[in-house]
């Protein structure tokens, strides 16, 4: 079955500079209002050190400071949440030290992270100029070692889904031609200059270029202050409850950089989640009925054997 119709953000600011602080890191931004609305949370952004350190952003993912998020974190994924690290984004390096001739020393830091902090999977955001063998390897060795349930997720600009311009310097048609089924979905940045969502066609445009939409979740801006290109949740929502309907629960979902100061409202930022969700509401009770419908048939086939 599908497992379209996600609704998904990266979290990368853990505590917010402008509000006032609550801990004696800043105000904590906590993930816990988003339990319920979302299916999945991206924890950004993991990098590598040339040093042979990894930093979840600024500071070692052990750091007292993200203590309680990942206490909150954990008590999501006991509900189904699934909480995937983001690797690499605008920071460059982190894909250099997963070159061949540094792997073996650089590639134990990002085994060893996952396993401690018991990460559902890993998205991999290629925003440096990086040969396509060195990500086949990265992906060929995650699925070896944490097996076939651990979600691999990549975040290209939309114009490389379709060989147009990309921040990779690989071909995304040529990486899903061969390593397709080992690749969960693309979170697919409609911003910056890329793509936007609104309208949809570009989105449209991906799926008849060949990709399951499925496998094609839509990433937006949830507030001009996180990047360009930013578009209104409304339009954000006119074009999710559009694409529901034109693929049914097929549709891969939307997810929003980032979480803590998305709109409609900043000071509560899960809004936008819920907002998001209720927009595929619809969608995702047919996908509940479906499941049903198909549940009773094979019992009553089961039953006339």
């Amino acid at each position: 079955m599908s497992e379209g119709h996600r609704v998904a953000v990266y979290y990368q600011t853990q505590y917010d500079s402008s509000q006032p602080p609550d801990t004696q890191w800043g105000f904590y931004v906590s993930p816990l209002p988003l339990l319920t609305l979302v299916t999945h949370v991206f924890l950004a952004a993991f990098h590598l050190n040339s040093d042979q350190t990894i930093h979840l952003n600024d500071n070692p993912p052990g750091d007292p400071m993200f203590t309680q998020m990942w206490q909150d974190l954990g008590e999501m994924q006991t509900q189904g949440v699934k909480v995937i690290g983001m690797l690499g984004g605008a920071a460059p390096g982190t894909y250099t030290l997963l070159s061949p001739s540094n792997f073996d020393t650089y590639y134990p830091l990002l085994k060893d992270t996952i396993s401690e902090f018991h990460l559902d999977g890993m998205d991999l955001d290629v925003e440096q100029s990086t040969p396509l063998a060195d990500i086949e390897n990265l992906i060929t060795q995650l699925k070896a070692d944490f097996g076939d349930d651990f979600i691999i997720t990549l975040a290209p600009v939309a114009t490389a889904m379709t060989d147009g311009s990309n921040l990779s310097g690989f071909d995304y048609v040529t990486l899903d031609q061969n390593m397709g089924s080992q690749i969960a979905w693309y979170n697919v940045q409609f911003y910056s200059g890329f793509g936007s969502l609104f309208p949809d066609t570009q989105y449209i445009d991906i799926i008849n270029f060949g990709y399951d939409p499925n496998r094609v979740v839509a990433s937006v801006l949830t507030s001009p202050a996180n990047g360009g290109g930013y578009i209104s949740i409304d339009e954000v929502v006119s074009s999710a409850q559009d694409l529901s309907s034109k693929y049914g629960f097929n549709f891969g979902g939307i997810n929003g950089w980032e979480y803590f100061n998305s709109l409609p409202n900043a000071t509560e930022p899960w809004l936008w989640a819920q907002t998001i969700k209720d927009a595929m509401a619809n969608i995702s009770a047919a996908k509940v009925e479906f499941e049903k419908t198909n549940k009773r048939s094979e019992v009553w086939a089961l039953s006339s054997l």
